[in-house]
């Protein structure tokens, strides 16, 4: 749980809104309603291309449809099994927020929305912010094996 809260504190510290103002659990959900309703679905597809995999999720009092919410569900299990520990976490705020920051302009139409998915999906492959956290993702997780023993 030490990791959660670490992440659930960087996040914070970039000016996220956490629905719970943090974690007492691994799990985290982040509401992204102060960039763009419904922005939980264009987040999720960048940092899936970065190399990072959340949840697009509900939010309380949600404002969009369940198939294009406004926020994201993360997780430290995963990580930590890893061997990822505080440090680490603050690098992933780090990559999570560039990534947020680099796609903010985008907000989601209210019609053609999986059109436009699709659309700034092929955008963001060719990004080169993103292109450069998927790297310092990958560096980052090349430091720490899924199976060390087969190095």
């Amino acid at each position: 749980v030490r990791n959660a809260k670490r992440l659930a504190s960087e996040l914070i510290s970039y000016g996220y809104k956490l629905v719970t103002d943090g974690t007492d659990i691994h799990l985290m959900l982040v509401d992204l309603t102060p960039i763009s309703i419904g922005f939980g679905a264009i987040a999720q597809e960048a940092l899936e291309l970065a190399g990072i995999t959340v949840n697009k999720n509900t939010i309380p009092n949600e404002q969009s449809s369940p198939f294009y919410p406004s926020g994201i569900r993360l997780g430290t299990p995963a990580i930590t099994t890893r061997g990822m520990r505080e440090k680490e976490m603050s690098e992933i705020a780090g990559f999570i927020h560039r990534v947020l920051q680099e796609v903010s302009h985008y907000s989601l139409p209210p019609k053609g929305r999986r059109s436009f998915i699709k659309k700034i999906r092929e955008e963001l492959s060719q990004n080169n912010t993103i292109k450069e956290v998927r790297e310092d993702v990958k560096k980052l997780c090349e430091r720490f094996p899924l199976y060390p023993e087969l190095r």
